[in-house]
């Protein structure tokens, strides 16, 4: 016998040092923040502990960003755009929200975070996500 449904099941978890300086500094000086790892010459986005590639976990904490290039992106129909982004000075990228319309979208493009206000609930939404970079005339 199989029945559907679902489980609603909430949680928190804590973020950490690093999860919270990068989230306090998104949050209270809308900045965007990575680690840097002298073992393997890498710069991580977003802030980590430990660097994933060689494990070292003597990290500095860099600001990289606001801007970056846009790698990849899709559009799930009624959830928005969401790109894969490699911000300036980072070596890897994350994903986020892409604003405005797919039909500017193209993969090498200039994008630029855009920051808005966040409740103490939830910093992260303090990084509303990256629009196309406008081009000057």
């Amino acid at each position: 016998m199989i029945r559907e449904g679902s489980i609603r099941l909430p949680f928190a978890y804590a973020a950490g040092k690093s999860g919270s300086t990068y989230l306090r500094a998104l949050q209270e000086e809308q900045r965007i923040l990575g680690s840097r790892c002298s073992a393997c010459d890498r710069i991580l986005a977003p802030a980590r502990s430990f660097c994933p590639t060689c494990g070292d976990a003597e990290l500095q904490t860099v600001e990289i960003g606001p801007g970056g290039v846009l790698l990849a992106w899709t559009e799930r129909p009624d959830k928005g755009i969401l790109g894969l982004v490699k911000l300036d000075s980072a070596d890897t990228a994350i994903v986020h929200r892409i604003l405005g319309s797919s039909d500017v979208l193209s993969t090498g493009m200039r994008v630029q975070a855009r920051f808005g206000d966040a409740s103490d609930e939830n910093p992260e939404d303090s990084l509303l996500g990256f629009a196309p970079e406008v081009a000057d005339s």
